[in-house]
């Protein structure tokens, strides 16, 4: 389980809000996890009010899902839950590829790239660390699109699916993502060369691979329905 440092003062339901969304996104918690408010309060150092109140908005969120007034738990995503995010990924994330195309600074290019190499060099020894690095891309891309509407959406979406991406990363093995040919090479020509096509394309066929993890659910709902 988590183990999180206590917050300062302030807007307390703001900020447990923020630091459990950002926990799921990054995969800090698995499908099933249960979080109890009592614990997470202990942990933050602060009332239960602000860690239920912050409960509360995850569960509207569709982040957590609560079976009673106190048994809260991290989503089991099922296989048309996740197709239906792939989707969504897969028109937004595109889109927001394209528009950054032209938006994007000369820093904003240099930073992906750092971020790139950084994975790279992570994938086959950390896949947490690589899959924060892989995140911390796809957000980097999207914020140089400009559109914050857009941007939100696409979060929440990470947010829903984080757990799952970390549990899939940790039991399957390595795809080629070391290689010169990752898709992410030709997301960053497209910005280079501020070609909006070539930016969508490479990043919608990156975001495709999903359909790996669709299988890999797909085959564990089989198993558990036998």
């Amino acid at each position: 389980m988590t183990v999180h440092k206590p917050i300062d003062k302030g807007n307390l339901s703001e900020r447990v809000y923020s630091i459990i969304r950002t926990a799921l996104m990054d995969g800090q918690y698995q499908p099933g996890d249960r979080l109890r408010i009592s614990t997470l309060a202990e942990e933050f150092g602060v009332s239960i009010t602000p860690v239920r109140e912050a409960i509360f908005r995850l569960v509207s969120d569709h982040a957590l899902d609560m079976k009673a007034a106190t048994s809260i738990y991290v989503p089991e995503l099922t296989v048309s839950q996740l197709r239906e995010i792939q989707l969504i990924r897969h028109l937004l994330e595109g889109e927001a590829a394209g528009v950054a195309a032209q938006r994007i600074t000369r820093p904003e290019i240099e930073k992906l790239e750092a971020i790139q190499d950084a994975f790279q060099k992570a994938v086959t020894v950390d896949y947490r660390q690589a899959a924060l690095l892989n995140r911390e891309f796809h957000f980097g891309l999207i914020s140089a699109a400009r559109m914050p509407v857009v941007s939100k959406t696409l979060e929440n979406m990470w947010v829903i699916m984080g757990p799952l991406l970390s549990r899939f990363h940790a039991e399957v093995p390595k795809r080629e993502l070391a290689s010169a040919r990752h898709k992410h090479f030709e997301v960053l020509e497209g910005l280079r060369t501020r070609d909006s096509a070539k930016a969508k394309d490479a990043l919608q066929a990156d975001i495709a691979w999903g359909e790996l993890m669709i299988d890999w659910l797909e085959k564990k709902e089989n198993l558990a329905e036998v």
